[in-house]
């Protein structure tokens, strides 16, 4: 499953727990790029299928006049092609990818006879290698085949099965390796299984749902696999009925899991859900949708953090409804609700949700393909169409970072893909240096954008005083700045808690978290009998406070801290001072050494503290000891 990378939309602390960030604020504008056609080779497409391989990067799979055939789109657009397997008329399509860049597809085939899986694995994006047998020879698939991949790169593919002179639907899986064969697959289930439905997270933990055909009525299993023992003896989810609509499985990185399926009730067919803990338990089923409606086509994803998202197909009185209901992680879900802007004739909803929070449910009907799109939890489900012409057949999926790919073909023309853009910029703000000698301060950031051109970025500064502990409100003190550099004028004496925004072409924008940086307090500020107010160049703004005479005292009063450094000017021949604050000793510390403004850290802080700091010569009269500022820090 996907991994969450969220745009900075609320306070990250910096420094200290007193400072504060950006204002909380939304992260999406939210854009759809426009419709392309996927150059695929001219032909009739019969199975399409796309998964997202990373922020604005995808795979889209066909199978066209019988040949299976693979695109990829690298930053939105469609860059390399292979044809995966020639003209075996080939079925059964599936695709699955890891987020990390791997992606593999599988088909059916007859081979010698047999209807089996056959997989391979993407190596570039423009070629597929290592085509995997995936079922054993003697037996034929039963309905539809799932597979998916590890963030190892381990690939897990399932399939139910009719055997030679043997008892039918069995229920396989088989495990295949990065680096290595596939494994002798084995046996879930030993007979009577159908509608296996799989998933993988990226630690290797996977589920599969199936149903199996009991004496009195279906029961609705879930086997669980977990790295390094296997897969476990299964456990029902206590279904209430014959099963009406096979089920769908989704598991979290979490190991949270969700299950969905219709299930038959006296006058309807009904939605019910049940959640899977982290052991493999399946607790006992819950009706979902109402039960006076005919349920078909249920969907289920969920995200790295185990929050879910449901959707299915509800008929009655010859109108037709797509609905859908979302879930907490360890939570069941919520009350269902009616998707609007469907289409009369709405047909396989699928749901997909992404570790960011946008959530999509995409159905086909009345020969448009319709996409609904909700990026925060305020916002209702936003549909877009794709226009008439449009197969039944289509596909959606969702990066990490929560923008989206959907997929469609016309039969008279073509295959087309079209980016949903919700994600902002990736940004980075280099580090800033503990304490900033000088009257700016110098920033510089990274930033990337994966589906939309860059607008801008904005620098963000607040600030405290040596002699306070809250920080000022986050204010802009560069707007627009050109390029990825910028600089931030500076007080002395002042903690500045750096942030930059950056904005795409579609309105999103990211905010990182902040970086801060300290400018010292002048010598000037520190005040005592026996010492020489000097000047030069290479000092901090040009000055210094000089003394040879043992038993020197600065001081400065009312000073508020969490950490603090003396700047100083080091001879070979300099003396040692003793510094206190708030009546606490510090220590001794030499300023022999070479060089101007050179720091000496005295001491931090679990938090703020308040008080008198005193600078005490404790070198014998005729050393040098020369103080250039005091650095105190946030």
């Amino acid at each position: 499953m996907r991994k969450q990378i969220l745009g900075a939309t609320a306070a990250i602390l910096g420094a200290s727990a007193l400072s504060i960030g950006l204002p909380a604020a939304p992260t999406h504008g939210a854009a759809w790029k426009p419709t392309t056609q996927i150059p695929f080779p001219a032909g009739a497409a019969t199975d399409v299928e796309v998964v997202s391989t990373g922020p604005g990067d995808a795979v889209a799979a066909a199978i066209i006049n019988g040949a299976v055939h693979a695109y990829t789109a690298v930053d939105g657009a469609w860059v390399g092609h292979d044809e995966v397997r020639g003209d075996v008329d080939a079925t059964g399509l599936v695709l699955g990818a890891n987020g990390n860049g791997d992606a593999v597809v599988g088909w059916e085939e007859n081979v010698s006879g047999d209807i089996r899986l056959r997989a391979s694995r993407q190596f570039s994006s423009t070629a597929w290698l290592g085509q995997q047998l995936l079922t054993p020879a003697g037996s034929d698939i039963v309905g539809n085949a799932d597979i998916g991949i590890a963030a190892n790169g381990l690939v897990i593919a399932t399939a139910s099965v009719d055997e030679v002179d043997a008892t039918p639907q069995k229920l396989l899986v088989t495990e295949w390796p990065e680096g290595q064969v596939p494994g002798a697959p084995q046996t879930l289930s030993e007979a009577d299984s159908w509608g296996p439905s799989l998933d993988v997270n990226k630690k290797g933990e996977a589920l599969i749902a199936y149903t199996y055909s009991g004496l009195a009525e279906d029961v609705v299993t879930v086997v669980r696999r977990t790295p390094g023992q296997g897969w476990n003896l299964g456990d029902s989810t206590s279904n209430s009925g014959n099963v009406a609509a096979s089920p769908e499985v989704a598991i979290s990185d979490n190991g949270q899991g969700q299950v969905i399926y219709a299930a038959v009730y006296s006058d309807a067919y009904v939605i019910e859900t049940s959640r899977v803990l982290p052991d493999g338990t399946a607790l006992p089923a819950e009706p979902l949708s109402p039960t006076d409606e005919f349920a078909s086509d249920p969907s289920v994803d969920i995200n790295a953090t185990g929050s879910a998202l449901f959707t299915w197909a509800s008929h009655k009185d010859g109108t037709t409804t797509v609905r859908y209901a979302s879930a907490a992680n360890n939570a069941y879900p919520g009350t269902a609700q009616v998707l609007t802007g469907t289409m009369p004739n709405a047909a396989d909803p699928t749901a997909r949700i992404s570790d960011s929070g946008l959530r999509v449910i995409q159905h086909s009907g009345n020969g448009q393909v319709v996409t609904h799109t909700k990026t925060n939890n305020v916002q209702p489900f936003v549909p877009v169409y794709s226009g008439n012409g449009y197969h039944a057949d289509d596909a959606v999926d969702v990066d990490r970072e929560g923008n989206a790919i959907q997929l469609g073909f016309k039969p008279l023309g073509g295959i087309h893909g079209r980016f949903f853009d919700a994600a902002g910029p990736t940004a980075t703000l280099n580090a800033l240096a503990f304490a900033t000698i000088g009257k700016s301060i110098p920033v510089s950031w990274t930033a990337t954008d994966s589906l939309s051109a860059l607008t801008g970025t904005d620098v963000y500064a607040s600030s405290v005083a040596w002699n306070k502990t809250v920080f000022t409100t986050p204010q802009v003190v560069v707007n627009d700045a050109p390029g990825n550099e910028a600089t931030v004028p500076a007080t002395t004496g002042t903690t500045y808690c750096i942030q930059t925004r950056t904005s795409d072409a579609a309105g999103n924008f990211t905010t990182t978290p902040q970086r801060c940086t300290t400018v010292p307090l002048d010598d000037r500020a520190l005040v005592g009998d026996n010492w020489n107010r000097a000047t030069g160049t290479g000092h901090f703004k040009n000055t210094v406070t000089t003394t040879k005479q043992h038993g020197a005292v600065l001081t400065r009063t009312n000073v508020k801290a969490k950490r603090l450094s003396l700047l100083v000017q080091k001879t070979a021949n300099s003396g040692t001072v003793k510094v206190i604050f708030d009546g606490q000793v510090l220590g001794s510390f030499s300023l022999q050494g070479t060089g101007k403004k050179k720091q000496i850290s005295l001491a931090s802080f679990p938090a703020v503290k308040a008080g008198t700091l005193t600078i005490r010569v404790t070198s014998a009269t005729g050393k040098p000891v020369n103080i250039d500022g005091l650095i105190v820090a946030k």
